[in-house]
């Protein structure tokens, strides 16, 4: 696997000397991959732009380790900085277009005087793609704010950088032309290869990200934190002036303009956390989920040497089993069988922990759902995942060929302890990934077989 182009180790970061110092960013550690589309959130001042400055070599770093494209910034030589300079493309809050240039010649300019000559064919190209064809003789002062912020984009974009940083490129620009922007930026970065950090602050593009990143007071925190800290900001306000019985009092001091802003940002912040709930709810959390058992599992697969590894999950029905994509071996994508079916039928009936020493003299064992070896030879481990109430929500299963000796006694009481430990973790993601849904006149139907938690 190649080295993520942007590695970042315990970096620190601090303005001033003395007792004029103030500290920025705090131990900030993490990776960018390349061809990843990273979003860098978190509130106005938490050391966003100073971070991303810091990746694009356009400030020292002081403290901690930051690699970009495999070179240490931390003390690197001016020829070094510069280097990584030319690889990266910028794209700032302000355009920074230069009114007495064209849009061509402005785009021109993101690359070297030598490069420049002849460049005005590839400028008009870059320009068309990002949706301003024929533009490229027209001035700054003669075009709108979010074509202006898409001239900044190809003028980035013309080096053919590696790295795309952008910060905060929606933030002078209305609701629409701003989506414009990132959907833009998204689709470029995927034509051409790009890496992109994008900072920002405005929670309504976030979904445009493969990964995102919440910093707050100058560290890496939870995204969830990060995202609903407005709401809980307004909520808790309304909350306390409820219980004060301050609110109507409030409300009739209020200017109609005012209030109708208000409730506007209140409006808006809530449908973000309830955007964040279903999004917790669909198929990227459950997504999410099949990727950390998945990862459980081959956690344990690697432990006790096993050749094939598989995550059942549980179906709402209680009725049937259906499977993750499998981490080791080719079966297929996803199987589903009544819980009357295969060793891990009677695993997800019974709740027990099972081993099978010889699956071929096994009568439970069925080859279209159970893993086995070579010519359904080998031994098979299958326990069961445990939530609070000792119902079975998941089943994972772990096999070895025929040639391999069967799985030990120590084995079995090491994987048992392990699962025993983390299933209540595991129980919370499956169990966070459930949606609650209610019909018309009907009772709300149960999470994943569990208690029904929408009728209390």
């Amino acid at each position: 696997m190649s080295e993520a182009p942007i590695q970042l180790e315990s970096v620190s970061h601090w303005y001033g000397e003395g007792p004029l110092r103030r500290q920025i960013l705090f131990d900030v550690s993490g990776a960018v991959r390349s061809g990843e589309i990273v979003i860098l959130s978190g509130p106005s001042g938490s050391g966003k732009t100073t971070l991303l400055t810091l990746i694009g070599a356009l400030r020292s770093t002081q403290a901690g380790s930051l690699r970009v494209f495999g070179n240490e910034l931390r003390g690197a030589s001016e020829a070094v900085l510069t280097d990584v300079r030319q690889r990266i493309g910028y794209v700032f809050q302000s355009h920074n277009l230069l009114d007495a240039l064209t849009v061509r010649q402005n785009v021109q300019m993101g690359l070297q005087p030598a490069q420049r000559v002849g460049s005005a064919k590839r400028a008009d190209d870059l320009l068309a793609s990002v949706g301003l064809a024929g533009l490229g003789d027209r001035h700054p002062g003669e075009i709108s704010g979010g074509q202006r912020q898409r001239v900044a984009i190809a003028r980035a974009l013309i080096g053919e950088p590696r790295i795309l940083l952008a910060d905060e490129p929606t933030a002078s620009l209305d609701k629409e032309t701003g989506r414009q922007i990132v959907t833009l930026i998204q689709r470029l970065a995927r034509e051409h290869g790009v890496t992109v950090l994008l900072v920002t602050h405005d929670n309504r593009i976030l979904d445009v990200a493969d990964r995102i990143l919440a910093l707050e007071d100058g560290r890496i925190s939870s995204f969830m934190s990060a995202v609903t800290e407005g709401t809980r900001r307004l909520w808790g306000l309304l909350a306390r002036d409820l219980r004060q019985g301050e609110f109507l009092r409030r409300v009739a001091e209020i200017p109609a303009d005012r209030f109708a802003r208000l409730l506007e940002e209140l409006t808006e912040e809530t449908q973000e956390l309830l955007a964040m709930v279903e999004l917790a709810q669909g198929e990227t959390f459950d997504s999410a989920l099949a990727q950390v058992l998945e990862a459980f599992a081959i956690k344990l697969g690697e432990g006790l040497g096993s050749d094939h590894t598989r995550v059942y999950l549980v179906a709402e029905s209680g009725e049937e089993v259906f499977s993750l994509v499998p981490s080791q071996g080719q079966a297929p994508a996803e199987i589903r069988a009544g819980l009357e079916r295969g060793i891990v039928g009677q695993v997800a009936r019974s709740g027990a922990f099972t081993h099978v020493a010889d699956v071929a003299a096994s009568a439970e064992f069925e080859p279209e759902i159970d893993l086995c070896g070579p010519e359904h030879g080998g031994s098979l481990l299958a326990l069961p995942l445990l939530d609070r109430s000792q119902r079975t929500f998941a089943v994972i299963e772990l096999a070895r060929s025929g040639t391999t000796r069967p799985f030990t006694s120590e084995e079995q009481r090491r994987v048992q302890r392990l699962a025993a430990s983390l299933s209540t973790t595991l129980q919370t993601w499956f169990r966070m990934s459930c949606s609650c849904r209610k019909d018309e006149g009907a009772r709300g139907q149960a999470c994943c077989g569990g208690p029904d938690p929408c009728s209390h």
